[in-house]
């Protein structure tokens, strides 16, 4: 059985108000005691993947769950116990279930590896079943905490579960509570939690960029919705870190990587399908900005320090940074992105169009022709004088630079590594040229003492200088397209 649910977090601030429209006297409230399983050295939860009895009412309940196509969807597998506390583990029982029996195997990758009690929860559920257009979405409060040995961590969370109708309607009806209440979409799961504690940790390692393969059998939808969903796989688990305020540095650049993914894959792909919205890009774009932001002025902070001389310009940028960081704690769980979080993931899940007529193909050489040739004009537009036209240029690279490795993979080139090189090699110019126009511009933006002039002049030569590699590179790739016709 596949289940489809979506779990938020709740704000101090709002949690007697969502209790209130939950309505306690309309639910059902269940005590849930759990222990949960697993290996020594956490096999179950490296693969996404949670073993689990627990009590509830009088029954006690073997539940088996694996990671499914997105973070909404888990594969999930119940076993009754009996009344009886069981005695420990006992996985023979899944001899009897195939299915069941396949995906542990898999999560375990040793069919023979033993398994042992990690940790336990205590909680309060308080559920409730209501109607919602075409659908029953099951909100379920819960309550209480995780124990393992004298380690607890306390859990206050709200989970929305489709029990049958359109996943469109789960999404709908979630965001009218995140709306009201503030919530903010977590996809770290209880036993994450859990295993977390039981090692020690606070939070899990950074998820990081997927390798991204196209399906050359399907359409350009079809492949555009699969490239959003494994970008939100991407996003969504670092962006949970940094809302729950436990984000290490490495969460932070992965996050921004998978926004100016899911940027680039909207703005280059928009031709792909009629559904996204104008917005989203836009949307993306801007959020990707406050990343960059940060990105840069901590980028100034570990290479120019050594040249601002005078206390009050490093004390100033020490400051934006907090300002910065903060900023962006906000953000990353404010009404108006969890709403877009939303929105990307109905687009990504839905069914794609079996109308488009060309194959995927058609649509990937069109897209890359129509690359290069915004590329060659923003060349030919080029000025030294202008930072516009610089800007433009790099911005054309760093599109490339993402779509290139994925349409080319329609092409049966053999020596596609010196293409490749090439563009690298352009668009490395370009970023390192973005981030001294970056500097530049903000101490021009700042009230600099005459000691930190050295500074802004040694920045501008080095922005002249990667000028003309951006130029030269660029010019160089260009002359390496013959492949594409």
């Amino acid at each position: 059985m596949v289940e489809i649910e979506l779990k938020f977090q709740i704000g101090p601030s709002r949690r007697n108000a969502l209790l209130k429209a939950l309505d306690p006297k309309k639910s059902e409230v269940i005590q849930l005691q759990a222990r949960y399983y697993d290996t020594a050295e956490q096999h179950l939860s490296k693969n996404r993947a949670a073993l689990r009895q627990r009590l509830e009412g009088d029954r006690w309940i073997q539940t088996l769950k694996t990671a499914g196509q997105s973070h909404l969807h888990r594969f999930e597998h119940n076993i009754d116990l009996g009344s009886q506390s069981p005695n420990g583990l006992d996985l023979a029982i899944y001899q009897q279930h195939p299915e069941a029996l396949q995906h542990l195997n898999q999560a375990l990758a040793d069919e023979n590896a033993t398994l042992s009690l990690q940790f336990e929860t205590n909680i309060q559920r308080t559920c409730r079943v209501i109607e919602y257009d075409d659908a029953h979405i099951e909100i379920s409060l819960d309550i209480g905490e995780i124990r393992s040995g004298e380690a607890i961590q306390e859990i206050y969370e709200v989970e929305f579960e489709l029990k049958q109708g359109s996943l469109k309607s789960l999404l709908q009806f979630s965001f009218e509570w995140v709306k009201k209440y503030q919530l903010w979409l977590d996809v770290r799961s209880k036993a994450e939690f859990g295993h977390l504690l039981s090692q020690q940790q606070v939070v899990s390692p950074a998820t990081q960029a997927p390798l991204l393969q196209l399906n050359k059998k399907e359409n350009a939808d079809f492949n555009l919705r699969y490239l959003i969903l494994e970008q939100l796989q991407h996003l969504l688990p670092n962006i949970a870190a940094i809302s729950a305020q436990v984000a290490e540095a490495e969460h932070i650049q992965q996050a921004q990587l998978a926004l100016q993914h899911l940027h680039l894959s909207l703005s280059i792909f928009k031709d792909w399908s009629k559904d996204p919205s104008d917005k989203w890009s836009m949307q993306l774009n801007a959020f990707a900005q406050h990343f960059e932001h940060l990105e840069h002025i901590q980028h100034m902070q570990n290479t120019l320090g050594a040249l601002l001389n005078n206390p009050k310009t490093a004390q100033a940028l020490d400051q934006d940074i907090l300002y910065a960081q903060e900023k962006l704690q906000n953000l990353v769980k404010s009404t108006q992105n969890v709403q877009h979080y939303l929105e990307l993931l109905l687009f990504a899940l839905a069914p794609a169009s079996q109308t488009q007529k060309q194959d995927l193909k058609h649509d990937a050489q069109l897209t890359l022709q129509q690359q290069y040739k915004r590329l060659q004009e923003s060349l030919s537009q080029v000025d030294l004088a202008d930072l516009d036209t610089l800007q433009q240029l790099a911005l054309c690279l760093k599109e490339l630079k993402f779509s290139f490795p994925l349409l080319t993979q329609v092409y049966d080139v053999k020596n596609l590594q010196k293409y490749s090189k090439s563009l690298n090699d352009a668009q490395q110019a370009a970023e390192q040229y973005q981030v001294l126009v970056a500097s530049a511009s903000y101490l021009q933006e700042s009230e600099l003492e005459a000691s930190d002039w050295f500074a802004l002049g040694w920045l501008t030569a080095k922005q002249e200088s990667y000028a003309e590699t951006l130029l030269q590179a660029t010019e160089q790739f260009l002359l390496s397209r013959k492949f594409l016709k």
